[in-house]
């Protein structure tokens, strides 16, 4: 495993994100479909990961977590990560802002989704909000790879009053963008 020399700080937030990847395993699950990018990257295991966002609660009009599962496409393979947000349809989801501490940021790098390298709030340089999207940005070395998965755990996000599929766009480093399809049951 691959740590920078603030690894030491950094073990709470790796037990705060396997509990929170634990919350939300069997949760409800979303793909995406890329645009443009070739967005799928081998697990390890021969099956191909592609972008979804889980639900810690997928009924109509509940609050909570959302993580994002991004994996590293070619086109910005050996760049540092940077940045991840993602913009849901206006007037249908609300995403509140959320302190660095509350947001959790990894990345897979074997597909079998656990955090192999992990990043703590002193490295979110900003979680910038409005009411339907967000952008977390941090000062990282970790040099993305493809294959890698990003995960993205934002806290506050509440779902549509009405059941039914939409839309959201996922973005990784201002430059790999992903429509990704919500269910909302």
């Amino acid at each position: 495993m691959i740590r920078d020399p603030e690894s030491v700080q950094r073990r709470d937030f790796l037990a705060a994100a396997s509990i929170g990847i634990a919350a939300t395993a069997g949760c409800a699950s979303i793909t995406g479909t890329d645009n443009g990018s070739d967005g799928e990257s081998g697990s390890g295991d021969g099956s191909e990961e592609v972008e979804r966002i889980e639900l810690e609660d997928d009924a109509p009009e509940a609050a909570g977590a959302q993580t994002l599962r991004v994996p590293v496409a070619e086109s910005i393979a050996g760049q540092t990560l940077s940045a991840v947000a993602a913009t849901y349809p206006r007037e249908r989801f609300v995403v509140d802002s959320a302190s660095h501490d509350a947001i959790t940021v990894g990345v897979d790098q074997d597909g079998d989704e656990t955090l192999d390298e992990e990043f703590g709030s002193d490295a979110i340089s900003g979680a910038n909000n409005n009411a339907y999207s967000f952008t977390v940005t941090m000062d990282t070395a970790y040099e993305l790879r493809e294959g890698d998965v990003v995960i993205l755990d934002y806290p506050t996000i509440s779902n549509p009053q009405e059941a039914g599929e939409y839309d959201a766009t996922v973005v990784l480093n201002d430059q790999q963008e992903t429509t990704v399809s919500v269910a909302i049951e």
